[in-house]
């Protein structure tokens, strides 16, 4: 099934090259085989904008699955946003979508700006230019994007707990762990399911679908 979904997503992206506007210079190590395109699907889907077109001096962008995390850099201030994201399950021909955004502090996004710089993120290859580094089936693919001073970069890392032996990987699943402290993603992600409209639904890039369990009346 993995395997097809791929397949239709590299004849998507072959067709439809680009989703957003040509104002940026890619930079030499981004990986745009096919995952570009569908980040940029899902930037539309749900209307989450293209940094790619940022005019700030510093951009950066996280992705898991319904999950995306923003931070802007502006002279010396530092802000962000936390925004999630979930299709209606089962999908039907008028696709229902809920997303949220949730504020991060300034201090925060200064926290985090640090955490990259300290952990060299900006520089770290994407997973295919990583020697050793395997793909499955199954797990987690995420995503990163930088924009600055008119060049962006855009990689991808899957399943980062998958490799073992790689000290690029445990860095990398440093960072994903780090993020979630700073920004304690765990109660967030409790608030945004409480708010979901929806019984059922899935998060965009997961397999699986998530039903509400309803309490029965006393």
């Amino acid at each position: 099934m993995k395997t097809l979904i791929l397949l239709l997503l590299l004849f998507f992206s072959l067709t439809n090259p680009t989703f957003a506007q040509e104002d940026f210079h890619l930079s030499n190590d981004s990986d745009t085989a096919f995952w570009y395109a569908y980040k940029n699907n899902y930037a539309r889907q749900f209307k989450l904008g293209f940094i790619e077109n940022d005019t700030n001096a510093y951009s950066f962008r996280f992705w898991s699955s319904g999950l995306v995390i923003k931070i802007v850099g502006k002279t010396n201030q530092n802000f962000g946003e936390i925004i999630r994201f979930v299709e209606a399950y089962p999908k039907k021909k008028n696709k229902k979508v809920f997303t949220k955004h949730y504020p991060i502090t300034s201090s925060q996004a200064s926290k985090i700006r640090h955490l990259i710089d300290s952990l060299q993120i900006e520089t770290l290859p994407s997973d295919k230019n990583i020697k050793g580094w395997d793909h499955g089936f199954d797990g987690i693919e995420y995503f990163t994007e930088f924009k600055r001073n008119g060049l962006y970069t855009f990689k991808n890392y899957w399943t980062p707990t998958a490799q073992d032996t790689l000290k690029e990987a445990k860095l990398f699943q440093n960072f994903v762990s780090s993020l979630s402290n700073i920004l304690d993603l765990k109660n967030n992600g409790k608030l945004f399911q409480d708010d979901i409209p929806f019984d059922s639904w899935t998060y965009p890039g997961s397999a699986s679908a998530i039903l509400r369990v309803k309490q029965k009346p006393k």
